[in-house]
């Protein structure tokens, strides 16, 4: 039987987010009773140059619309207003937008508040939804982004008549030691450690696949398939599920809201695995 005041004990949950974002995932899943394990497949940090973005703040008022698309985007740009000595309270220009409800939390936590969210917190939403969309002529946007991602969102605002201007706020890779934590990785998911992996972002899939690989080089008899075949993969998202399936060849599990709570309710929903000697049913 299930434990019901802890239905996730006996789980063995790795989470593959950056190293100072790890904990907010790992404090869901704990009072649920997973065993939570940490390799961070993914490293955010500053830009070594900030050309782009100073210009950007400095004349952020000539822009209709700001679009923040992550909890980073938000961190970074904010953080760097604060060092330029630019204020980092709006009026109604430039209006604020927010991809995701995470996103939208932490412009609250800064005294701002998105005048556009998205309906689902998915690039395709937000441009079909966006105000004005898609006769955007004369709409001037700015967009701090990091390193990598689809241009999916700028092409289409562009294509709509709006001129959009990107700034690097902050940069995405692979941790530094991450010739180490692949070894590690490879040795958990080899030994039976983990049950579930989780993915918070489509390039955590990415990296996580370039860890394995790492960490497979030297060992014989063994690939990714054969090494994920026991093992769920759960998407906090269908961006984040397809980047898996491209990568890691399937998913098991996908979050119907794309939050962390949405991704810990999905393992509670899917209840697949053994807990404690119990068997769960399907």
């Amino acid at each position: 039987m299930i434990n019901s005041e802890k239905p996730l004990t006996g789980l063995k949950v790795l989470i593959t987010r950056a190293r100072e974002q790890a904990p907010e995932l790992r404090q869901l899943l704990l009072p649920l009773g997973a065993e939570v394990f940490e390799i961070p497949v993914i490293e955010i940090s500053a830009p070594q140059d900030f050309a782009e973005l100073d210009r950007a703040l400095s004349s952020l008022t000539n822009y209709d619309w700001l679009i923040f698309a992550s909890k980073n985007s938000v961190k970074y740009t904010l953080a760097r207003a604060l060092e330029l000595g630019l204020p980092t309270t709006l009026n109604d220009r430039p209006k604020l937008a927010a991809i995701g409800p995470a996103t939208a939390e932490e412009l609250a936590k800064h005294g701002l508040s998105a005048a556009f969210c998205p309906s689902n917190f998915v690039a395709e939403n937000l441009v079909d939804e966006f105000p004005g969309y898609p006769d955007l002529a004369g709409t001037k946007i700015l967009w701090p982004k990091t390193n990598i991602g689809r241009t999916l969102i700028i092409d289409k605002l562009t294509g709509a008549g709006a001129t959009v201007d990107t700034a690097l706020a902050y940069t995405t890779g692979l941790p530094a030691d991450h010739d180490n934590l692949a070894l590690d990785l490879v040795e958990k998911l080899a030994t039976g450690k983990i049950d579930v992996i989780t993915l918070a972002s489509a390039q955590s899939a990415k990296n996580l696949t370039t860890l394995i690989n790492i960490g497979l080089k030297n060992k014989k008899n063994c690939d990714l398939k054969t090494l994920l075949k026991p093992i769920k993969i759960a998407a906090i998202g269908p961006i984040t599920a397809e980047a898996a399936r491209d990568c890691l060849g399937k998913v098991d599990i996908e979050a119907e809201q794309y939050t962390l709570a949405g991704l810990t309710e999905s393992l509670l929903a899917s209840l697949k695995f053994p807990q404690k000697g119990h068997r769960r049913d399907s």
